[in-house]
């Protein structure tokens, strides 16, 4: 029987490299994302198949789950999240609801919905994390503490599923190029300049590639003897 898998937000960055890795290892590959278009064009150039899907959304995430009641679920990695960095003294009450909402609500009430369907086939999660729950970074307080919660949810999940076959796991990657530096409404040089500082103070001296990540999801989700775990893709930042 194919294996199946689920991403969330697996119309770019770690979440498409994702997808397009389990594509090219034989699973049956389904993309979500909120933006229609994009997850469209995604799932055409990939080949897979895609789902309209708001993390923030409760119903949107009951209706995702759904797809999966009659044949199960193998492996459901839980990406989709929003990062924005701003200092504490500017956040709203908007800003609380909306980091919570989908970086650690979503992912919990998707894994919630998918409890009949990953027992069924003894599946695997691995939520995407992040290295700044270890290392902090200025101005990402909310982004932290959102990415701090779902490791500590995961252990906890990791502990309450084993019984039914279903292991809970996290990546954690550090400094990875994907488009969301470009979302932080810099300059070109501006970004080069921030670059050039990380990967000064990076054991590796660069930053990762989505498709290295992809691959540690995907050791992560078929590593059978593992649960509980956070895994780094930092080059080498946490061991400092």
């Amino acid at each position: 029987m194919m294996k199946n898998i689920l991403v969330t937000g697996g119309n770019s960055g770690i979440g498409y490299a994702t997808a397009a890795l389990a594509k090219a290892r034989n699973y049956d590959v389904t993309i979500c994302g909120r933006d229609t278009e994009r997850v469209a064009s995604a799932a055409e150039t990939l080949g897979v198949r895609a789902v309209d899907a708001d993390m923030a959304d409760p119903e949107q995430i009951k209706v995702l789950a759904s797809h999966f009641n009659d044949a199960g679920l193998d492996a459901l990695v839980n990406n989709a999240a929003i990062a924005k960095f701003m200092s504490i003294k500017d956040h709203t009450l908007d800003d609380f609801d909306g980091f919570f909402n989908i970086n650690v609500r979503g992912p919990l009430l998707l894994i919630q919905a998918l409890v009949p369907a990953l027992a069924k086939r003894k599946g695997s999660i691995s939520n995407i994390s992040s290295a700044v729950t270890q290392n902090g970074l200025a101005n990402a307080s909310l982004y932290a503490a959102s990415k701090g919660a779902l490791d500590s949810a995961s252990r906890s999940l990791a502990l309450e599923l084993a019984a039914d076959g279903i292991r809970v796991n996290c990546i954690s990657p550090g400094a990875i190029d994907t488009p969301i530096i470009t979302k932080l409404g810099l300059s070109p040089e501006q970004i080069s300049a921030i670059k050039a500082h990380h990967e000064a103070t990076i054991p590796l001296q660069r930053y990762g590639t989505a498709d290295e990540v992809a691959h540690v999801v995907l050791s992560q989700l078929e590593a059978a003897y593992v649960t509980g775990s956070v895994w780094s893709v930092d080059g080498g930042v946490d061991a400092q």
